[in-house]
């Protein structure tokens, strides 16, 4: 019963890891990394390796703005649990829109993470994905964005 409940509970962490980019909550994402948390994002067209909380924020700060944001949806998770350490894998579904170069992105990714227990807490220790699909195209005229999920 005991992995259950771990289990949701890391589902709920992620959901708010989620959500902390999405919004650029620097605070939520504060309460959902480990301090030491290491990040890595892999794709055709980047590559980012994160270390430690400080980092984490600055790029989270300077990634997702009012010019500059995304949805991420994780779904389908595979999570074990090892008493006060777990892994999972989460397939990502994200569209990100970048108006200071005209663009959107749509794209889909695996996350693999770690994940460690704090003061009876999950926290995110290790996250980071591999693309498994990204497509950029030019964000056209036609498009109206009539709101931003950052102010």
């Amino acid at each position: 019963m005991q992995e259950l409940y771990d289990i949701e509970q890391i589902k709920q962490l992620k959901a708010r890891y989620f959500r902390g980019i999405d919004t650029c909550n620097l605070e939520l994402l504060r309460g959902v990394l480990a301090q030491d948390a290491l990040i890595t994002f892999d794709s055709p067209t980047y590559q980012f390796e994160i270390n430690g909380m400080n980092e984490a924020m600055d790029f989270y700060a300077s990634s997702f703005t009012n010019r500059r944001f995304g949805m991420h949806n994780g779904h389908t998770p595979e999570i074990s649990v090892n008493g006060d350490e777990a892994a999972g894998l989460w397939y990502l579904n994200d569209l990100f829109i970048n108006l200071d170069e005209g663009t959107i992105l749509h794209g889909s990714a695996i996350y693999e993470d770690r994940y460690i227990k704090v003061d009876g807490q999950w926290r995110i220790l290790r996250t980071g994905y591999k693309r498994l699909l990204e497509m950029i195209q030019p964000l056209g005229s036609q498009c109206n964005i009539t709101s931003k999920p950052i102010n």
